[in-house]
């Protein structure tokens, strides 16, 4: 899965599929749903920073490395960058974005229509926020980044001309691949053969993969070998592969509860 850190965990698709009308609204009341992506993404990443300092347990998953003190295993502090998407927390960016908009949408006018929306996805986002900190915020040791999209061109061969999807993907120094970037078209002319070069790698980075296709979203690894950091990838004149398809990233390694604690007096 991807990181926290990758970029917005919810897309405005994931927010059509409980509004299938959402646009309009967003159109009539003059809101932006990119904007209330951003503002829900940055209050669900500070309310884990927050709980990230309370102790929690935590549950191997898979994997070692990670140093605990206590019987049952609490995790020290760990960041947002460690931090994996999961299904919970995806639900979780979801909904509290939806209690934004709605919440928006109402105070404007203070139009009453909205205001059951608003209640029902801030209710929601709760019982997302509640099932993540119970089941366990899924943290990984060796964060591997999303990397940005590839610089793509050409060199001249004998290959056939090409429309090529591609994205690529950064290998941390455990093996481990993390999310792919996002995916980028180009046009080969005849007589030339694509090359890839990426951008720079994050220190944690050892190498890299590259994927491939003549179809959006239908991406294949054209790599046998993992590609080393700082070299760019021609494809032969042979043309695609279909090797593995691309993945969606790094696996969470652990999972850390966050228990709630009554306030006495």
């Amino acid at each position: 899965m991807a990181l926290f850190t990758d970029g917005l965990v919810s897309q405005v698709s994931d927010l059509i599929a409980y509004e299938a009308n959402l646009p309009e609204v967003a159109a009539a009341e003059g809101i932006d749903l990119a904007t209330k992506l951003q503002l829900a993404h940055t209050e669900v990443g500070a309310q884990i920073e927050a709980a990230s300092q309370r102790p929690g347990n935590v549950y191997f998953a898979r994997g070692a490395g990670w140093q605990t003190t206590g019987a049952e295993g609490n995790l020290s502090r760990f960041d947002l960058s460690q931090v994996v998407v999961t299904p919970p927390l995806k639900l979780w960016h979801t909904f509290q974005t939806l209690a934004i908009l709605y919440r928006d949408a109402y105070n404007r006018k203070l139009n009453d229509k909205y205001l059951p929306k608003w209640k029902e996805y801030k209710d929601l986002a709760q019982w997302a926020n509640d099932l993540l900190f119970q089941t366990g915020i899924g943290i990984t040791s060796s964060a591997v980044p999303r990397p940005e999209p590839p610089m793509l061109d050409w060199v001249a061969s004998s290959a056939a001309a090409l429309a090529v999807f591609v994205r690529i993907a950064w290998i941390g120094a455990n093996g481990v691949e993390g999310a792919a970037s996002a995916e980028q078209a180009v046009t080969v002319p005849v007589n030339n053969s694509l090359r890839v070069t990426p951008g720079e790698a994050p220190a944690e980075v050892s190498a890299w993969h590259v994927y491939a296709g003549e179809s959006s979203g239908e991406v294949f690894r054209q790599t046998t070998a993992m590609l080393e950091v700082g070299t760019a990838w021609v494809m032969p004149e042979s043309g695609l592969v279909s090797g593995v398809r691309v993945g969606d990233g790094q696996l969470a390694e652990v999972f850390r509860t966050v228990p709630r604690f009554l306030q006495r007096g």
